[in-house]
């Protein structure tokens, strides 16, 4: 399954080589291992289809790297006892964030995917002053918390337009940033390579990494982040499709009521300004002035819905009906395999689920045949965990084409090889 990021190339310039074979073969055998573990060779080469002698090479091309070891020895059928292989947790530390507009989170991962750590502080207006901020606060946490871990990069998730090449946010009407070098401000910090990604493209990560995988060893996904706005990514031949250098998700932006609310693109009545969590609560307030108290979050109105809350379950039901045209109309086109919705209104699944299906019918959409899978996300925080691949596979992709991590500047985060302290 191939998993890697590729950085931008233009469509014209892409051609499989034998780098992108081996870099599909890898990323393929890492996904593997990290959900199998422990595993052998002859289990690898039956889950991918990979002869024997094309596993072996790629194996030993990882252990040599250090990105896995081999552990005890499997029983014997008669022939030569088969080597389980793991992955090495210790190869490589990973910093993961997610900036939100209201709060950003952080978390400490190993090369294994494990979160070790996770905070979470209050995202600041001036992009320049929190970034920086932030910076600090993570170099204090790994200074402290893990002072002998090697880490390998940070991957950041945030909602906006990026420009993937510069690692900078050009645009996050939501957040009220613009222009933003987020990957300038943080290596200068953090002595550490960093990747950008959309908050959505990044959510989709997260299921490709820590989803279910298929039996097929190949798979489409439609992945419909709902928070303060909507954000999609979209996964095609088991990769992440960036599109342009600025990537794709905008369907947030669609229009589908003509007399709908504003939105904050300038348009009005668009899928997000509609079907959001920011729409949802604005509806139930709304309707609702005098238990305006009672909602301060998304997760305050799933609660009341779940203990029967007439008011509350009105509001969610509309937006999964108004999730579900929008969808309708994405999957016909798209064709994915798989739909996958993250947020706070997929802890509603029961109550909504039925709703979002209803809105799907289609006498283009065929059980057993073209209707895709639907389901919520794998991660109760798909944004956060998602940028963990997005770090380790860019790390990984950096080390397979030879480029070598900075050397630690005075005062810089800890890259030696010695097995981390934890708390």
């Amino acid at each position: 399954m191939a998993i890697l990021m590729r950085p931008y190339i233009p469509s014209k310039l892409k051609m499989m080589g034998v780098a992108d074979l081996r870099n599909t073969n890898e990323g393929r055998m890492l996904h593997l291992i990290r959900n199998r573990q422990p595993i052998s060779r002859i289990e690898l080469a039956r889950a991918t289809g990979l002869g024997p002698g094309t596993v072996s090479i790629v194996v030993n091309r990882l252990l040599a790297a250090g990105f896995l070891t081999e552990g005890e020895t499997s029983p014997s059928s008669g022939g030569r006892r088969a080597k389980y292989i793991l992955m090495n947790a210790e190869k490589a530390y990973a910093v993961a964030v997610s900036i939100g507009v209201r709060q950003t989170a952080y978390a400490i991962s190993d090369f294994n995917g494990r979160v070790l750590s996770q905070r979470v502080k209050p995202t600041g207006k001036n992009a320049t002053t929190f970034l920086r901020d932030l910076a600090k606060e993570i170099h204090a946490h790994i200074e402290t918390v893990y002072p002998h871990a090697r880490f390998a990069a940070i991957g950041v998730a945030i909602p906006g337009l990026i420009n993937h090449p510069e690692g900078r946010l050009i645009l996050s009407p939501r957040l009220g940033w613009e222009d933003v070098p987020i990957r300038q401000i943080l290596e200068k910090r953090l002595h550490l390579p960093v990747y950008v990604e959309n908050d959505a493209n990044a959510a989709a990560l997260a299921e490709l990494w820590y989803g279910p995988l298929p039996a097929s060893g190949n798979q489409s996904i439609l992945f419909v982040l709902v928070v303060e706005g909507i954000g999609t990514g979209l996964v095609l031949g088991d990769e992440l499709y960036l599109g342009t250098r600025f990537g794709i998700g905008g369907f947030g932006h669609m229009h589908m009521d003509p007399r709908g609310p504003r939105c904050s693109c300038g348009n009005v009545g668009c899928w997000e300004a509609i079907a959001s969590d920011e729409a949802t609560l604005a509806r139930f307030r709304k309707a609702k002035p005098a238990r305006s108290h009672e909602v301060r979050s998304m997760q305050d109105l799933v609660g009341l819905a779940q203990v029967g809350d007439p008011d509350a379950r009105r509001e969610l039901l509309y937006t999964a009906e108004m999730l579900g045209k929008g969808i309708r109309g994405l999957a016909q086109g798209l064709a994915p395999e798989a739909i996958v919705i993250g947020g706070e209104i997929t802890a509603a699944w029961p109550l909504i689920e039925p709703k979002l299906k209803a809105a799907m019918r289609s006498r283009y959409f065929i059980p057993g045949v073209s209707l895709p899978v639907m389901r919520p996300a794998s991660v109760e925080r798909p944004t956060l965990f998602g940028a963990i691949p997005l770090a380790l596979l860019n790390m990984l992709r950096s080390t397979r084409q030879g480029q070598s991590h900075r050397r630690k500047p005075r005062g810089a985060v800890s890259t030696s090889h010695s097995n981390p302290t934890r708390k």
